[in-house]
């Protein structure tokens, strides 16, 4: 067991959701997890040398899809793309939200084709605690991508859940980060998970502002 291992299975739980293999994806991801947690206390702690921005760096490189191409159903966007790790990556703070991540999205878009009630809530009650651990791995005022990927997430599996205030405080506070970002550097960056205007749009508020 190796944290190698749990990056390789990571990895392969992405290829999974871009093929549409959700149970495969979900199997692979929490099976990454597993690994990574009896391999963590085998190894040596490796100090952060990638920066602490390091999962950001990861999605851009990955070139991810423009929001156009994300997945909207029933005008609820899901940013519907998994993290791949490059094998060199043995940073805890790194590893531990991804892997998280992984298994969260795999969790929320299997519910999404899941035909049976009980499965489909239980799948994304799951996402959701999920979603919040890989948040809470986060500094405040980093990777801004991973974090705006993962509360918009959230909104969507609160709405689907029918907490309507849940979602709404969720697309409440994404618009105010937005607003920060917008006259700054980073905006461009957040351009990834622009289809998010659909879920704030969904939840009350009348007009959304400009790219």
């Amino acid at each position: 067991m190796s944290i190698e291992r749990a990056i390789q299975l990571s990895n392969q739980a992405v290829s999974c959701l871009e093929t549409k293999c959700f149970d495969e994806a979900i199997l692979s991801s929490c099976a990454a997890m597993e690994v990574f947690q009896q391999s963590r206390h085998m190894a040596e702690q490796v100090p952060s040398q990638q920066g602490n921005d390091f999962i950001d760096q990861c999605i851009l490189t990955q070139g991810t899809k423009s929001s156009s191409d994300q997945t909207i159903i029933m005008d609820e966007f899901i940013y519907e793309h998994g993290i791949v790790l490059p094998m060199i990556a043995m940073d805890e703070t790194v590893v531990t939200p991804v892997l998280i991540y992984n298994c969260a999205l795999s969790h929320q878009l299997a519910a999404r084709h899941c035909n049976d009630d009980r499965t489909h809530k239980v799948f994304l009650e799951k996402a959701a605690s999920l979603y919040q651990i890989a948040f809470k791995e986060q500094d405040e005022g980093l990777n801004a991508i991973f974090k705006f990927a993962i509360l918009n997430n959230i909104g969507v599996i609160h709405k689907m859940l029918d907490r309507s205030e849940a979602a709404k405080a969720c697309f409440d506070y994404l618009v105010s980060w937005m607003m920060i970002y917008i006259h700054t550097d980073n905006s461009k960056y957040l351009r990834l998970v622009q289809g998010f205007w659909g879920n704030v749009l969904g939840n009350g508020r009348e007009t959304a502002p400009a790219a």
